[in-house]
């Protein structure tokens, strides 16, 4: 087989249009079971067509993981707090959630239909994500996954 040239393509030529959506009051129980019976990683949240967020394996296993609290430095017997209180409150909401919109991620990162597959690549790659959502208008067209460019190096694209 040819290789494919993601230079030459864009994120429309190749994204997912029908791939699981989660609303926020969707269970934890039910994304696991779709995670696990579609063979994704990742999903997107949204209300109607508009994205709110997205839940992806890393947000769940929070459920499962050991959170460690930032220290203390006991200093004249006052007491500074070390590390990253913010993070530490957001990873034990998560691990204690429930619903999707208690687990998501809701700092967002999104591309358009007409971004290249080579940008979105370099998204993909810096920021290692798995899953990038596409959005045009405000509204979520679908998604593209690290899988889907990786397979141009080896399968034709999608028609």
């Amino acid at each position: 087989m040819e290789q494919q040239d993601i230079r030459d393509l864009k994120v429309c030529d190749i994204m997912h249009e029908d791939w699981p959506t989660f609303g926020s009051e969707d269970t934890v129980e039910d994304v696991i079971k779709q995670f696990a019976e579609a063979r994704i990683s990742g999903a997107p949240v949204s209300e109607g067509d508009r994205l709110i967020g997205v839940v992806t394996e890393g947000d769940l296993i929070f459920r499962d993981a050991d959170i460690k609290a930032p220290g203390f430095l006991d200093i004249l017997g006052g007491m500074i707090p070390l590390g990253n209180w913010a993070e530490y409150r957001e990873e034990t909401l998560k691990s204690a959630g429930v619903t999707v919109g208690e687990v998501m991620t809701t700092r967002l990162t999104t591309v358009s239909p007409d971004t290249s597959l080579s940008e979105a690549a370099t998204i993909m790659a810096e920021e290692r994500f798995k899953l990038l959502p596409v959005v045009e208008d405000e509204r979520l067209r679908g998604v593209i996954t690290r899988m889907d460019i990786l397979a141009l190096h080896v399968l034709e694209p999608r028609q």
